[in-house]
């Protein structure tokens, strides 16, 4: 049975917002509500509209789970969803996955062949530049001085809402548009400009800052913050943007990323003993064990639904003869597959004793090996054929699979299958601060300690191997190691170009499946992909905003 915070947020996800609805033709000009109305100032309306803006990360529109506009293709607005944006443009652009189908820019990204055109570099931002509008109209409508009991905390999370899109928005497009709390959008004639790298990198800091040292956020995980903006999230995303500072704004601040990094550390999370717990249908009793997921975006199958939620790595990852029903879901897209040098990366020895688990598929001693093999069965239920590791895009039966997402209960105990999966995304976790603070100690950022960096990475490593046996030394701690252990804990939630870019190997000096648009890969390509392009569709409906460099202006 689900917690009831779980139920609780899902429901609220689910409302139909009437004073507020899903707009994304034209969203620069249009404000989201009517801020003279008076029925919108009461306590029920104030949470109504915050899970409004909570739902941005994970749902398309009020109707879900298809949503309410008909402008995009195929009335499917699953598109629009923010998490189905970040999957698509942090991952198939890279090693560690595929799309299977020829999707509207999908073959662009997996090939990383766009150009302004780019249908996902239009639908990420609209949908990020939607939830800050969001977060705009909630803090004119509901000032500090109201007399919302709590108002003061709920700002504080759409400020911190509103600074974790705009962290998102700098690491992909580098140079959006800004509203801002002095933003005049009752003005219909206004549209958001940009202000450059460097003053949006200081804007989104100086906000995070303050809500670490002045606010009224939680400052240790609970149950009651599970899905919520907590300091410990302030302090991930301070974590990341110094991390990245210097692919940002061309300084490093390391030294800052691994001080944040130890604050989360250090505020009550824990490693999950059971890495395959973390991603479950009911992933949300972490909270109730080690806390190890510092932030959620909460789905489910009756009240918190959509086709760009977890779904992008459950069943987009199921089909053919990898039964679907076997990790708790009726629903398989046939279309997510891992890359073989995803599936390199786990070089490590194979499993002790038992050889196979229970589909058949051949399996390592790192747990985090979740993979499926096999090709066709016998009729007696054993391997017949495996699958060569090399994958093909438009052909299923080609690579191997991923289930390292599922719909099954705790412990991978046994559910009904359901269209939707239960599963919660989780956006950061304890796993991703301790090896960003390791990454920092091997880059000699000052303050940290190379040795709590290594017993950081080997928390991971005997969790994943069972042991001490895969343990690493201090001489092992260098950044092509820290590179790869981040993908063999983190592949497939969302981290990857980012890391590839900050590692200098995602244009350059790195040949993966399809790179360039060849199945073998390139080394080499422009280096204008590290950052996406402003799509053509905002070029025209907001002539002050100026192209990224390299890609083509109107």
């Amino acid at each position: 049975m689900k917690n009831n915070m779980k139920i609780y947020l899902s429901l609220l996800f689910s409302c139909l917002f009437l004073m507020t609805t899903s707009c994304i033709g034209d969203l620069d000009q249009e404000p989201p509500l009517d801020k003279s109305s008076q029925s919108i100032h009461n306590e029920a309306d104030c949470q109504s509209f915050l899970a409004k803006i909570y739902s941005g990360f994970g749902l398309s529109g009020n109707v879900g789970p298809s949503g309410d506009e008909p402008d995009l293709q195929g009335d499917d607005q699953g598109s629009l969803v923010f998490l189905r944006g970040l999957l698509s443009m942090q991952l198939y652009p890279t090693d560690e996955a595929i799309w299977n189908w020829s999707d509207e820019g999908i073959v662009e990204l997996c090939e990383m062949n766009w150009d302004y055109t780019l249908f996902y570099a239009y639908t990420f931002y609209q949908r990020a530049m939607l939830n800050i509008r969001y977060c705009k109209e909630f803090l004119d409508v509901y000032p500090a001085n109201s007399d919302i009991p709590n108002i003061e905390l709920y700002r504080n999370e759409v400020r911190g809402i509103r600074a974790m899109n705009y962290y998102y928005l700098i690491d992909l497009y580098r140079n959006p548009g800004v509203v801002w709390d002095d933003s005049p959008t009752n003005d219909k004639s206004w549209t958001p400009s940009q202000i450059g790298a460097q003053a949006l990198f200081e804007l989104i800091v100086d906000e995070l800052k303050d809500l670490s040292e002045n606010s009224n956020l939680p400052e240790k995980p609970t149950m009651a913050t599970y899905g919520r903006i907590t300091k410990p999230v302030v302090h991930t995303l301070l974590a990341k943007m110094y991390l990245n500072a210097e692919v940002y704004v061309g300084t490093p601040m390391y030294d800052k990323a691994a001080a944040y990094a130890t604050k989360v550390i250090q505020a009550g999370f824990g490693l999950e003993e059971n890495y395959a717990n973390l991603f479950c249908g009911e992933n949300h009793l972490t909270a109730t064990h080690k806390n190890e997921i510092v932030y959620a975006i909460p789905f489910d199958d009756v009240n918190a639904k959509s086709y760009g939620s977890s779904i992008m790595v459950t069943a987009a990852a199921y089909g053919g003869i990898l039964d679907p029903t076997w990790f708790g879901l009726t629903s398989s897209w046939t279309c997510l597959k891992p890359t073989q040098q995803l599936i390199a990366l786990f070089d490590g020895p194979a499993s002790e004793g038992k050889k196979e688990n229970q589909y058949g598929s051949l399996m390592k001693k790192d747990k985090r090996y979740l993979f499926f093999d096999v090709k066709e069965y016998n009729e007696d239920g054993s391997v017949k054929e495996r699958r060569d590791v090399n994958t093909l895009m438009g052909d299923w039966n080609t690579g191997y699979l991923c289930h390292k997402f599922t719909n099954l209960g705790w412990e991978g105990s046994a559910v009904s299958p359901t269209g939707n999966p239960n599963t919660d995304f989780p956006l950061f976790r304890l796993a991703d601060l301790y090896l960003i603070y390791a990454e920092c100690a091997a880059r000699n950022a000052a303050g940290t300690s190379r040795q709590t960096a290594v017993e950081y990475v080997n928390l991971l490593r005997q969790r994943a191997n069972g042991d001490v046996s895969q343990n690493i030394q201090n001489s092992q701690l260098t950044l092509d190691f820290i590179l790869a252990e981040r993908a063999r804990e983190l592949y497939w939630e969302g981290q990857r170009r980012s890391d590839l870019i900050r590692f200098g190997k995602f244009t350059r000096n790195y040949a993966w499946a399809y790179k360039g648009g060849v199945p073998e890969g390139i080394e080499n390509v422009d280096d204008k992909f590290n950052i996406y392009p402003i799509s053509d569709r905002d070029l025209t409906a907001n002539p002050q905003l100026k192209q990224n460099p390299g890609y083509e202006s109107l």
